[in-house]
């Protein structure tokens, strides 16, 4: 008789190659690791395939672009232009750039620019048309020549 001793605890023996209690130590630790490794492979290929899966669910974030070309009445477009930032925030919206100093490439550049950044196209357009950003824009428009358009920027 044939013991088999691992970690010094007796796992089992045979008679004539036949294991008594169904103990088969080589073997069972052999599909053991077989199956944990066909286990981590399965695991692994799903991951990677929810990872792929994951980033071409991803939207585009999409950019207002609004340039002032001109500004009739600075005071009361300033004034105007007060109300865009809470209907900008109540979309999720955040200011890229706003104002500041533009250097001049080939064209003549605007009086101001204002970028805002939306996570996707369609957040930026339920910006657009909310009845807030209209009447801001529209009390601003009184006051300055703007041209505006939105922008889809690329998928992270």
């Amino acid at each position: 008789m044939r013991r088999v001793e691992r970690d010094t605890l007796i796992i089992g023996s045979d008679i004539g190659g036949f294991p008594i209690n169904g103990a088969n130590v080589e073997s069972e630790d052999a599909m053991s690791i077989r199956y944990q490794a066909a286990c981590a492979s399965i695991v692994g290929v799903l991951m990677c395939g929810l990872g792929v899966l994951h980033a071409q669910t991803k939207t585009a974030p999409a950019f207002w672009i609004t340039e002032t070309i001109e500004v009739r009445d600075q005071a009361a477009f300033l004034n105007a232009i007060k109300a865009v930032p809470p209907t900008v925030q109540a979309h999720g919206g955040r200011y890229v750039a706003l104002g500041g100093k533009i250097v001049p490439g080939v064209g003549s550049p605007p009086k101001r620019i204002t970028i805002i950044q939306f996570d996707s196209l369609e957040k930026a357009q339920a910006w657009f048309n909310d009845p807030a950003a209209v009447a801001a824009r529209t009390e601003a428009l009184k006051h300055a020549t703007v041209r505006d358009y939105t922008v889809e920027g690329l998928a992270k």
